[in-house]
């Protein structure tokens, strides 16, 4: 199952300013560098008017108990698909 978290834009780090946020190399790496999510765990990631969405893949077990996955569950609103 994936994961699904949509950050709203209060919740996104006021430095973060891309030329163009729509661009998924920019938000790629904000997942990277500012939420530290391994790249290899993300299906998908954009910025739409809601905020930052992103899909994880299905995750290993023990993933839900690292630190950047439960800052991501804090500043988020959260979605498993079924």
């Amino acid at each position: 199952m994936e994961d699904f978290f949509i950050i709203p834009y209060r919740n996104i780090d006021s430095a973060w300013n891309p030329p163009d946020r729509s661009l998924e190399f920019f938000v790629l790496e904000y997942c990277e560098e500012i939420l530290e999510i391994p790249l290899y765990l993300i299906e998908d990631a954009r910025c739409t008017d809601e905020g930052m969405e992103i899909e994880l893949k299905t995750l290993p077990s023990g993933v839900q108990s690292e630190d950047w996955y439960l800052n991501l569950f804090r500043i988020s609103s959260y979605i498993r698909a079924s």
